[in-house]
């Protein structure tokens, strides 16, 4: 009996606006304004910029990885395929790590929004229930008074049932809701900069300050931190290499959507970031909806815009969503298939040719942390995670070159020498740039894994054992 099959629902076209949808979502409408807030001011553009050139490295490899090893999974296939199973399981919690806690902030995101549009019809959520219980100060956690942020968990679970319909038919309303969530971008863009005033951008960088816990923020060295922390924005990428077996002519579509993703969204984070900071004093971004917060700063007459943009972001966020979601169960079912975890995970339902039971593991993990943790770690420990895939997806192709140098590349990185060499020691830049607190983070995360990966070679052998002793 053949086995169900994962259904080849995206093209090009397709997969790049759920990139899009990925890349333009807690990234652009809540960490752009919270890292404008906390570390580089005015000057998150220049932010936005250096992590946009760290990822052109990046996405180059990627393009070439995806176009040779056209399997879900994305940096952890790539990872597995040039240096081993150990080694792309590492990488591979990495990213469990990165679409986690991405998923997390999304919705967090999107129940600030969310509060801000029932809000303006006089309609309230009692607020021990609507936020985090905890907050974070400097790097010192601090507890809130509230119990849960239940419109985070709520809408996690809604997406988490469209994808147990299917792919085909989920994906058609994710398509409609970036096109949305693209015109709210487009109109906040607009007028946000057509009523910016030229003093909030002033100065670019703003002076460093420290803190009572001794981290500090502002100045050069701010602007890089943030870099690192806005590098959760782009982890859309790899959302894409994890759709590589439910796409048609991956090894054609993957690469141009990769690419195009990126230079879209890379014009988009800049312009909204100059908006933003124009409309308002960046000390006022720190809340979960810094874009709503920038339009009522400029007053009455963008009212209109306001309850036009929350409303989109609030069905937007969807889009960003949406990927998260399907790139965690895809994460979890390859893990599941290479034996890393069990085999339940990569079993794949026969009427809507989904991993259903890896989709309701992803999403309940999803909705606990959502819940619970602020939305400022989150988006530290997403950037730690893509960097850490990025910087691996780079190395890949070096080892790929060096060990198959004449194997079919339909897409070849230029300057593979150069390119690799770079996007690695970029990642690893911005990485030591984020400070002792976040790569301590990162590695009590991996620490984690490798308890994980450890558990899962003992039952390893003690299947094999009860196997052998049942034959006897």
């Amino acid at each position: 009996m053949i086995e169900p099959q994962l259904e080849r629902s995206f093209g090009a076209g397709t997969l790049t606006l759920t990139g899009v949808g990925m890349v333009v979502g807690a990234g652009i409408f809540v960490i752009t304004g919270q890292a404008a807030a906390a570390y580089a001011g005015p000057a998150i553009v220049f932010s936005f910029v250096l992590a946009a050139i760290v990822c052109v490295f990046s996405a180059l490899c990627y393009a070439e990885m995806a176009a040779m090893v056209p399997l879900a999974g994305s940096a952890y296939s790539y990872t597995s395929e040039a240096f081993g199973r150990k080694a792309g399981w590492v990488v591979g919690w990495a990213l469990v790590a990165e679409y986690l806690f991405a998923m997390a902030a999304i919705a967090i995101g999107w129940s600030a929004y969310m509060q801000g549009v029932i809000a303006d019809f006089g309609l309230h959520i009692p607020a021990r229930w609507a936020s985090s219980p905890l907050a974070l100060r400097g790097q010192t956690f601090e507890t809130t008074g509230t119990i849960v942020n239940l419109p985070a968990v709520l809408i996690i679970f809604l997406v988490t049932l469209s994808h147990m319909a299917g792919l085909r038919e989920s994906g058609r309303f994710n398509a409609l809701t970036v096109l949305l969530k693209l015109s709210a971008v487009a109109l906040f863009v607009a007028f946000g900069l057509a009523h910016a005033h030229v003093a909030n951008w002033l100065p670019m960088v703003p002076p460093v300050e420290t803190h009572a816990d001794g981290s500090s923020a502002y100045g050069v060295a701010g602007v890089l931190q943030a870099a690192g922390i806005v590098f959760f924005a782009y982890l859309g990428f790899d959302a894409l290499g994890t759709a590589a077996q439910e796409t048609r002519d991956p090894q054609r579509s993957v690469p141009i959507a990769i690419l195009a993703t990126l230079f879209i969204t890379t014009a988009l984070y800049i312009l909204v970031s100059l908006a933003m900071t124009g409309l308002v004093s960046f000390r006022q971004l720190k809340g979960d909806a810094p874009i709503t917060t920038a339009i009522a700063a400029a007053g009455p007459s963008l009212g209109w815009l306001k309850v036009y943009v929350g409303v989109a972001v609030t069905i937007g966020l969807w889009a960003g969503l949406w990927p998260a979601v399907f790139a965690t169960s895809r994460l979890l079912f390859s893990f599941s298939r290479d034996g890393f975890l069990p085999r339940s995970l990569s079993a794949i339902s026969e009427k809507r040719r989904v991993p259903r039971n890896a989709v309701i593991l992803g999403g309940t993990a999803g909705m606990a942390v959502a819940g619970v943790l602020p939305i400022s770690l989150l988006g530290e420990l997403v950037s730690t995670g893509t960097l850490l895939a990025f910087g691996a997806v780079c190395a890949a192709v070096i080892r790929m070159r060096l060990r198959q140098p004449e194997r079919e590349r339909p897409f070849r990185v230029p300057y593979w020498q150069a390119s690799s060499t770079l996007g690695i020691a970029s990642c690893v830049f911005l990485l030591l740039s984020m400070g002792t607190f976040a790569i301590a983070r990162i590695a009590s995360w991996q620490l984690v894994g490798l308890l994980i990966l450890g558990g899962s070679a003992l039952l390893g052998r003690l299947e094999k054992n009860t196997v052998r002793e049942s034959l006897l």
